[in-house]
C-alpha cells in the first residue's frame, strides 16, 4: 500500500508540472513557447529562496507547526489567485505580430 501511494504522489507531482509547463508555453506566441517552457520553471524554482526566507520567519514567530501552515495557506491562496484569473487559450489566435 506505501509504495502505491508513493506511486500516486510522484505521478500527480509529474503530472502537475507537466501541465504546468504547458500551460504557461501555451500563453505566449509559438515563436517564443520553447523560450517559455525553460524559463517559468527556473522562475518557480527561484521562489524557493522567498519562500525559504518566509518559512525561516515564520518558524520565529509562530513555531515550525504553525509557521509552515501558515505558508503553506499563502502559497496555495496565491496559486489559486493566479489559477483564477488565466485566460482561457483553446480558441486563442496564434497569429502574433512580430
Amino acid at each position: 500500500l506505501g509504495f502505491y501511494m508513493m506511486c500516486l504522489l510522484v505521478g500527480t507531482g509529474g503530472g502537475y508540472w507537466a501541465l504546468f509547463v504547458t500551460n504557461a508555453a501555451e500563453q505566449f506566441g509559438t515563436n517564443i513557447r520553447s523560450t517559455v517552457s525553460t524559463t517559468v520553471p527556473n522562475l518557480v524554482r527561484g521562489s524557493t529562496v522567498a519562500m525559504t526566507a518566509l518559512f525561516k520567519w515564520g518558524k520565529s514567530e509562530f513555531g515550525i507547526i504553525h509557521g509552515t501552515f501558515m505558508l503553506s495557506i499563502l502559497v496555495c491562496a496565491i496559486a489559486l489567485v493566479a489559477l483564477m484569473h488565466l485566460p482561457e487559450t483553446f480558441a486563442k489566435e496564434l497569429d502574433y505580430l512580430e
